[in-house]
């Protein structure tokens, strides 16, 4: 992100200043100098080494983080046109580590989805360290989670795809795109495997739409979100997707955090109970009842 701002300068006047904040991996390349408590010194390719370093080292520790760097323009400037002229030459004024835990109640919840068959993917535009990290506090992808950048993935063919989805195992989609979760949909149903896509913005939609239950925030999420779901979490709580998924005895009445709707032209009901070995889901677009087995059946959950 970046804006440009009319500031007040040292002579009485005014300057435009560009001020911008992103992915470190993204902000540094367009960096030439760096901010020290005295002033501003060329950025060396030691320095890109030591920044570099500290943001894997907060990474790794589950934390998100951003760069931020600024710009002056000469007295007189015209506000840049494009974004590509704006963001060059910047001063790297340093780094922002932000803590962003997941709940208490998560860890307990991914045991249970793996109790129950479930595979939980991570879909996230975080970076490769944190989100792994992150998978790692919650156990999704055992000790070593398989991270797969939004680069990597643009590289891949649709059947390299597809074999990576069809191991065993968890995965760990970095620095994702809404593009990718659809396109990660589309493979694991490709798959013959029952997909269940969370998300909560407007971009998220298609991928909700496609999967077999899509899954909006209802806190957090956009209408346009929650229109193109078939679950609406009303407490954002992935403990509740589980609950729901997994066939354990639930109330769906007010106040359980699960509204099941009528969507399009299909009414898409939950039906509470299930049959022996048997997790009832809710009915797709195509107006079929999903059966899933806890054994000889794959469920997967992008979040």
């Amino acid at each position: 992100m970046t804006t440009v701002d009319e500031q007040q300068g040292g002579d009485g006047g005014t300057v435009l200043t560009v001020h911008t904040k992103g992915a470190p991996e993204e902000v540094l390349p367009r960096c030439t100098h760096l901010q020290h408590p005295h002033g501003a010194s060329p950025l060396t390719d030691a320095d890109r080494d030591a920044v570099t370093s500290a943001m894997d080292d907060y990474a790794d520790a589950g934390l998100r983080v951003l760069a931020v760097a600024v710009r002056q323009l000469p007295t007189g400037a015209p506000v840049p046109a494009r974004r590509e002229e704006a963001e060059l030459d910047l001063c790297l004024l340093g780094l922002v580590a932000m803590t962003d835990p997941p709940r208490p109640q998560v860890a307990a919840a991914i045991a249970r989805a793996h109790q129950a068959g479930i595979r939980v993917h991570v879909v996230t535009g975080d970076y490769g360290a944190t989100a792994a990290a992150i998978a790692r506090q919650v156990g999704i992808g055992d000790d070593k989670p398989h991270v797969i950048t939004g680069t990597e993935l643009d590289r891949l063919s649709e059947p390299e795809l597809d074999q990576l989805l069809a191991a065993e195992g968890e995965v760990v989609f970095a620095r994702s795109t809404p593009e990718a979760k659809l396109r990660i949909a589309d493979a694991l149903r490709a798959e013959g495997q029952v997909v269940a896509m969370t998300g909560d913005g407007v971009n998220d939609a298609p991928a909700l739409r496609r999967a077999d239950i899509g899954i909006a925030m209802g806190r957090s999420g956009t209408d346009v979100a929650r229109e193109a779901s078939t679950m609406v979490l009303t407490d954002d709580d992935f403990t509740t997707t589980v609950s729901a998924m997994s066939g354990e005895p639930t109330n769906y009445g007010a106040g359980t955090g699960a509204v099941l709707k009528p969507q399009s032209s299909v009414d898409k009901q939950w039906r509470p109970g299930r049959a022996p070995g048997n997790h009832r889901c809710p009915i797709t677009p195509h107006a079929r009842q999903i059966r899933v087995r806890t054994a000889g059946c794959r469920n997967e959950v992008s979040n």
